[in-house]
C-alpha cells in the first residue's frame, strides 16, 4: 500500500480563502455547478453574485472552522479543502471535507490538498485524528482518503438526502 509520501502528487498551493479571492471562487462555483449537485445539495443564491459571495466568504473567515483553497502551479483555482467542526466535542477531531473541479479530476488534486492538509494539522498539534465521509456514488473520494492513509470505519455509516433520495456516508479516519 502507498504511504501519502509514496505518492506522485502535481506541485499545489493552499490559502485560506478570503475576500479577495470571490471572483475566482465564483467563477469555480458557477461553472462546477451542476457537476458538485451530483455530490452534495446545491449552494444557495447567495453563492452566485459577487457582493453576497463576499459577505458568504467574510462569515468563513470568521468562524472558528478553516477554509482553503487549492490551486495548481499556475495560479488557478482547481478546489477547495475544509476543516469543519473545529472546537466542537470532541475536541481533538475535525471534518475534512474537499471539492476539486471537474476539469482538474484524475489529476492529482485531491490527494495533495489532503496530504497537505493532515501535514498541517500534525504541525500544529491540536488534533489527533481527521474524518471525512464518502459518499456510495462517489468511490474516488473513497479512493483519495484510503490513498492519504484513511481507513474506513465499517462501523460510520450514515444516511442523508440528496435531491429527495437516500444517500450513504462511509466514514473514514486518518490518526494524526
Amino acid at each position: 500500500m502507498n504511504t501519502p509520501s509514496d505518492l506522485a502528487l502535481p506541485p499545489l498551493t493552499l490559502h485560506e480563502i478570503c475576500e479577495e479571492d470571490a471572483l475566482d471562487v465564483l467563477e469555480f462555483e458557477s461553472s462546477n455547478s451542476t457537476f458538485f449537485e451530483k455530490w452534495v445539495p446545491a449552494r444557495g443564491p447567495e453563492h452566485f453574485e459577487e457582493e453576497s459571495l463576499k459577505q458568504v466568504i467574510r462569515d468563513l473567515m470568521a468562524d472558528p472552522d478553516r477554509f482553503y483553497l487549492m490551486r495548481s502551479e499556475a495560479g488557478e483555482l482547481v478546489g477547495r479543502i475544509n476543516l469543519r467542526k473545529l472546537g466542537s466535542e470532541p475536541l481533538d477531531t475535525a471534518e475534512l471535507g474537499y471539492r476539486v473541479g471537474e476539469k482538474h479530476l484524475g489529476k492529482g488534486y485531491a490527494k495533495a490538498a489532503v496530504v497537505a492538509v493532515a501535514d498541517l494539522v500534525r504541525a500544529q498539534g491540536d488534533l489527533t485524528e481527521l474524518e471525512a465521509f464518502a459518499a456510495d456514488n462517489n468511490p474516488a473520494s473513497s479512493n483519495v482518503l484510503r490513498a492519504c492513509g484513511f481507513r474506513w470505519d465499517k462501523n460510520g455509516i450514515k444516511t442523508v438526502h440528496l435531491n429527495g433520495n437516500p444517500l450513504t456516508l462511509h466514514r473514514f479516519t486518518l490518526t494524526l
